[in-house]
């Protein structure tokens, strides 16, 4: 039963992975993303989720259109460079299991931003993808990197606290 568990959320990590490399590929290098006119595909997304956040029955709830117009508005550029090889790095490290909680993790904030800002779309699904990968992350990530990678990072973290620890209790004395 261990084995299958393992492909299964293996199966589904990878296959979350692969929208998202396919979502952000074509945006790295392209002119409205990362290129000379980057920023311009981010600036028509929020303004016309901030458009969803009037009328009678709004879609996009007025705090976040309030997020979206004072913080994303005025740095498009960064926001265009950020979701493209956002998409493309979850894409990455899903694909190849590295660092799979953190991966899984950024890919599900950057759907409900996406949700948060009225797009459906594949992003419930992708979301609840995500979730599912972090609830069974001891299996998703055995058929990956983070199985090698897991014990050095961990190692390195503790040795780090440790010399971290030692340095304190010498500036304290």
């Amino acid at each position: 039963m261990t084995t299958f568990k393992r492909l299964l959320f293996g199966v589904v990590r990878v296959w979350l992975g692969w929208q998202w490399l396919q979502a952000g590929i074509h945006k790295v290098g392209a002119p409205a993303w990362t290129g000379e006119n980057a920023g311009a595909a981010v600036a028509g997304f929020v303004n016309g989720a901030i458009a969803k956040a009037a009328g009678e029955n709004p879609v996009v709830q007025g705090w976040y259109a309030s997020f979206l117009e004072n913080f994303v508005l005025p740095n498009t550029k960064l926001f265009g460079y950020l979701v493209a090889y956002g998409e493309v790095l979850v894409g990455i490290g899903l694909i190849l299991g590295a660092f799979t909680g953190f991966a899984a993790l950024a890919g599900a904030l950057m759907n409900l931003n996406f949700m948060l800002a009225g797009t459906l779309s594949t992003n419930p699904i992708l979301y609840t993808a995500a979730f599912i990968v972090i609830a069974g992350i001891q299996y998703a990530e055995y058929y990956g990197l983070d199985n090698y990678l897991r014990p050095k990072v961990e190692h390195a973290a503790i040795e780090g606290v440790k010399r971290l620890k030692t340095r304190f209790a010498r500036e304290s004395a």
